[in-house]
C-alpha cells in the first residue's frame, strides 16, 4: 500500500495507511547474548465513545509501532471526529469504523480479518506481530516493549497479559478466577486472566483463527483464547502488567455469553479442523451437533426421573433402598435379602461400591440419588475414554462411540453396574499408563467389584496386554492384579451364591452371558480400535456413519417391539413411574407377609420395588433369568409354586400385551376349580392378583424337593 485510502464497504468506513518497515528486536536468550529478529508491530486499537481518552491512547502507542489499526465501533460522541482529525497525518495508521455499533467482538473481529487478507496478500509477514489495547487507557503503551519481549523470549504464539487485579473489587477477582478456570477446561491449557484484553499475537496464527472465530459482544477474548491452543499454537498468560486505573462495562449477561463462547469456540475448531473427507467445512459443527443435542435431550430426560423405568432400573433401585434400610437403621449390610426368593438373594451380586455410594446418598436425595450417579457414570465414560486416548477428544469419532447402540441400551436400560465398571476401566486405564500403579491397583479392585463379566475380565485384559509388553514392569503388574484379586474374592464368593444362576441350566447361563460380552465389548473396545483405524475412519466416515444410523434405527426398532422380539423398551423416557398398587395396599386385601408374584413389562418392573417397600416378599430376583416369564403345564406350574413358596401372583395387562404366555390362561382354568381366586382386580383393569396357596398346596407334596424348571 503507498498512501492511504478512504473506500466504502457497505456501512464501513475504511481509510487504509501503509505498513512501517520491520524493525530489529533484541530477544535476551540464556546465554546472556542477545538474538535479533525482524519483526512489524501492528497495534489493533477498537474505540467505543472513548472522546476523552483516545487521543492521548493513539498518540502515546504510534510511535511504538509499524502500523494502527484503529476500530469505531459506532460511536455516538467525538470519538470519530477526534480519530479522523488525528489520523490525517499519520501514514501507518488504518480506521475501520461502522455506522452503528455492533460490538467489541465485532470490531476486533473485522481488524483481524484486514490483518489476514494483509498476509495473504505479502504485505505482512505470518510472523509480524499484532498487538490489542483498549481505548479506555486501561493498558498503559510503556508495558509494551516487556510484552513483546516476553513473547519472542518464549517463543510464544500468542500472550495474554495477566492483569495486577490490585485495583479490582472482591466479586470482579473471584468472576475472573472463574471465568479462567472454565477456560482451562475447556482450551486445554492453564489460563489465570482469559478476558484480558492487552495481547500480542503472531499475524499468521491470528489469521488462522478468524477461521473459527464468531464473536459476540465482549466474547472475542475468550473465542480466541479457546481457539488458538486447540490449534495447536502456543499461548501465555502469565506475564504480570499492572492496570493503570479500574473500568468495566461488562454485565453478567456478557458474563453468560463468555461462559457459553467458550465451549461453542471450542466446538467449532474441532469438528471444522478434523471434519471427515467429504463433509463442507460451514456444516461440520451442524452436523455432529444435531446428534449430541439429541443425546443431551435423551440424558436429560433421564435425569429428571426420580425412578427411571428401565429394564434393569428396578433391581438397582430396590437393591440400593434396601442397603441404606439396613445401613442408617444400624443394622449393617447384611449378605442376603430376607425379601427377595425366599432370602437367598445376595445384597450384591455386583456394583458393591456404586451401590453403597447411593445408599450413603439416599437421606439426601432418595431414588433421585440413585438415577443421578447413573448420569454421572453416563456422562463420566465418555470423558474418560477422551483422557484414556486422545482420538476420542475428537467430536466425530466420540459421536460413533456415544451411537454405539450398546451404549445407548446401557443408559436407557439403566445398566447401573456396567456403566460404572466401564466408568472404572478407563479410569484404570489412564492410570496404567501413566504408571500410577497404586491408583490402577484401587481402579481394578473397582473393576472387578462393580461388574466382573464387564470392566473387571476388561481390565485384566488390559493388564495382561502391559504384562506381556512391559517386561521391566511385570513384577509389579503380577503382585498388582493378585491383590486385586484377592481383595475382590468375597464379592465374587457373595455373587456366585445368586439364585438364578443355580436355578437356570447351564446353557441359558452361558448364552446370557456370551450375549451380554459381546455387547458390552463393543463400548470398551471401541477406544483402541478408533485409535487403531482413525484414519479409515476419517477417510470412509460418511458410509461408516451412514451404516452406524442404520444399525441403530434397526436396533431401536427391534427393542422398543419391532417384529416381536422385545423384551423390553424404552418407554421409561417418557413415563414416570407410579404406584398402581397403591389402591390394593390401601384395600385390606394386602397380605404383608405373604410371597408374591408379580409379572410386569420387563421396562416397568417398578410394582415389584413398591412390594418390597411395603415389606413383601417377592418369589424372584430382578434378573430376568430370575422371573421364568414362559408358558407352563398344569403340573410344572404347581411344582414352580411349590418350590418358590409362591402365595400370591399378580399379572399385569403390559406383561401379557409383551410375553404373550400362558399364565393368565391357566391361572383363569384354575379358578373354575376352585384352586385358585382372583383376590383383586385393579379398577383400572390394569393387573389382577391371584391366591394361589389352595393350588400350591394341593401339590405340595407332589412337588416336595422340585427344583425350579429351568428356561
Amino acid at each position: 500500500m503507498s498512501g492511504q485510502r478512504v473506500h466504502s464497504d457497505g456501512d464501513d468506513l475504511r481509510i487504509h495507511g501503509t505498513w512501517g518497515p520491520p524493525r530489529t528486536l533484541a530477544v535476551p536468550t540464556e546465554t546472556g547474548t542477545p538474538r535479533t529478529v525482524e519483526r512489524r508491530l501492528i497495534a489493533v486499537v477498537p474505540a467505543y465513545n472513548e472522546a476523552p481518552t483516545v487521543e492521548r491512547v493513539l498518540t502515546q502507542l504510534y510511535p511504538m509501532v509499524d502500523g494502527l489499526i484503529i476500530v469505531d465501533d459506532g460511536s455516538r460522541d467525538a470519538t470519530r471526529a477526534i480519530i479522523m482529525r488525528w489520523i490525517a497525518d499519520k501514514p501507518h495508521a488504518s480506521l475501520i469504523a461502522f455506522d452503528e455499533n455492533r460490538g467489541l467482538s465485532a470490531g476486533y473481529g473485522a481488524a483481524f480479518r484486514f490483518v489476514r487478507a494483509e498476509v495473504a496478500a505479502g504485505r505482512l509477514d505470518a510472523s509480524d506481530l499484532v498487538l490489542t489495547v483498549d481505548a479506555d487507557g486501561q493498558h498503559d503503551p510503556d508495558d509494551v516493549a516487556a510484552l513483546v519481549e516476553a513473547l519472542e523470549r518464549d517463543g510464544l504464539d500468542g500472550l495474554m497479559a495477566r492483569r495486577d487485579f490490585s485495583l479490582y473489587p472482591a466479586y470482579k477477582k473471584l468472576g475472573n478466577w472463574v471465568m479462567s478456570a472454565w477456560a482451562t477446561l475447556w482450551s486445554g491449557q492453564r489460563f489465570y486472566d482469559v478476558e484480558s484484553g492487552y495481547r500480542v499475537f503472531r499475524a499468521g496464527p491470528l489469521g488462522e483463527a478468524t477461521r473459527y472465530y464468531e464473536g459476540y459482544r465482549y466474547s472475542e477474548t475468550v473465542e480466541l483464547a479457546m481457539i488458538l491452543p486447540r490449534l495447536g499454537y502456543t499461548l501465555g498468560n502469565n506475564h504480570l502488567v499492572p492496570v493503570p486505573i479500574y473500568r468495566s462495562n461488562t454485565r453478567m449477561k456478557d458474563v453468560i455469553i463468555d461462559l457459553i463462547a467458550m465451549p461453542l469456540a471450542w466446538w467449532r475448531v474441532m469438528t471444522r479442523r478434523n471434519r471427515p473427507e467429504g463433509i463442507r467445512e460451514r456444516w461440520a459443527p451442524w452436523l455432529p451437533g444435531f446428534f449430541f443435542a439429541l443425546l443431551l435431550i435423551v440424558l436429560l430426560l433421564v435425569a429428571v426421573k426420580r425412578i427411571f423405568l428401565g429394564d434393569d432400573s428396578m433391581s438397582v433401585y430396590a437393591h440400593v433402598w434396601f442397603i441404606q434400610d439396613q445401613l442408617w437403621s444400624g443394622h449393617g449390610i447384611p449378605r442376603h435379602i430376607p425379601a427377595l426368593d425366599d432370602g437367598r438373594a445376595v445384597t450384591f451380586p455386583y456394583g458393591l461400591v456404586p451401590w453403597l455410594l447411593g445408599a450413603l446418598l439416599w437421606p439426601l436425595f432418595h431414588e433421585w440419588g440413585v438415577t443421578l450417579l447413573m448420569v454421572i457414570a453416563a456422562v463420566g465414560t465418555p470423558i474418560a475414554t477422551g483422557i484414556a486416548r486422545p482420538v476420542m477428544r475428537d467430536p466425530w469419532i466420540m459421536l460413533l462411540f456415544l451411537l454405539n447402540p450398546f451404549y445407548i441400551d446401557g443408559v436407557l436400560a439403566f445398566q447401573f453396574p456396567f456403566l460404572w465398571s466401564a466408568f472404572f476401566f478407563f479410569l484404570f486405564v489412564i492410570a496404567l499408563d501413566r504408571t500410577w500403579d497404586g491408583a490402577a491397583g484401587v481402579l481394578l479392585w473397582l473393576c472387578i467389584t462393580t461388574h466382573p463379566l464387564a470392566g473387571g475380565i476388561g481390565a485384566l485384559c488390559y493388564l495382561a496386554v502391559h504384562f506381556l509388553t512391559e517386561p521391566e514392569r511385570r513384577w509389579r503388574f503380577f503382585l498388582m492384579g493378585l491383590l486385586a484379586g484377592l481383595a475382590s474374592l468375597p464379592a465374587l464368593l457373595l455373587a456366585r451364591g445368586t439364585p438364578a444362576l443355580a436355578e437356570n441350566s447351564a446353557r441359558v447361563i452361558v448364552s446370557s452371558i456370551a450375549d451380554g460380552l459381546v455387547r458390552r465389548a463393543t463400548v470398551l473396545a471401541f477406544p483402541f480400535l478408533a485409535t487403531a483405524l482413525v484414519v479409515y475412519a476419517r477417510r470412509w466416515y460418511r458410509p461408516i456413519f451412514a451404516v452406524w444410523i442404520v444399525g441403530l434405527t434397526f436396533t431401536l426398532f427391534i427393542v422398543n417391539g419391532a417384529f416381536g422380539y422385545a423384551q423390553g423398551g424404552y418407554g421409561g423416557l417418557f413415563m414416570q413411574s407410579h404406584d398402581i398398587y397403591a389402591p390394593y395396599f390401601a384395600s385390606g386385601l394386602f397380605d404383608a407377609r405373604a410371597t408374591y408374584r408379580v409379572m410386569e413389562p420387563n421396562q416397568f418392573e417398578d410394582g415389584q420395588y413398591y412390594f418390597l417397600r411395603h415389606g413383601a416378599r417377592l418369589a424372584n430376583e430382578f434378573f430376568s433369568e430370575s422371573m421364568f416369564r414362559r408358558s407352563w403345564t398344569e403340573s410344572e406350574y404347581r411344582d414352580f409354586l411349590a418350590a418358590k413358596q409362591i402365595d400370591y401372583v399378580s399379572i399385569e395387562r403390559g406383561y401379557l400385551a409383551q410375553y404373550h404366555t400362558n399364565e393368565q390362561q391357566l391361572l383363569d382354568s384354575l379358578m373354575q376349580r376352585d384352586l385358585a381366586h382372583a383376590v383383586y382386580r385393579d379398577p383400572a383393569q390394569r393387573y389382577v392378583i391371584y391366591d394361589v396357596r389352595p393350588f400350591r398346596v394341593a401339590g405340595e407334596g407332589l412337588g416336595e424337593g422340585v427344583v425350579c424348571p429351568a428356561t
